[in-house]
């Protein structure tokens, strides 16, 4: 079972999570984040849709609206003409514990 702080979290991260940049053949374009994201358990998952752009497919990176990276990843695929959906999950996992010192 999720948490109230552990479900506000992800909320907060779906939310911050507005855009994403992939490079293609060494150029960055702007995509947006493809509408079936959402949040299953402690999980975010970010979707982000390629579609009929072919080339070699390096990097993408999750951005909020300040262009700052949230999590980005390094591929090596080699795109044709059908579509492509890169996911970035989000997991969440918080600990408590008591020191004594």
């Amino acid at each position: 079972m999720v948490s109230l702080l552990e479900d506000e979290t992800l909320k907060f991260w779906d939310r911050l999570i507005v855009g994403a940049k992939v490079t293609i053949d060494g150029i960055v374009k702007d995509y947006p984040i493809h509408e079936s994201s959402y949040i299953e358990g402690n999980t975010l998952k970010k979707f982000v849709y390629l579609e009929s752009e072919s080339g070699h497919v390096t990097h993408a990176y999750v951005h909020d609206q300040h262009g700052r990276r949230i999590r980005e990843q390094t591929m090596d695929i080699k795109k044709d003409g059908n579509g492509l959906m890169v996911t970035f999950f989000l997991s969440l996992e918080i600990r408590e514990g008591v020191t004594s010192g």
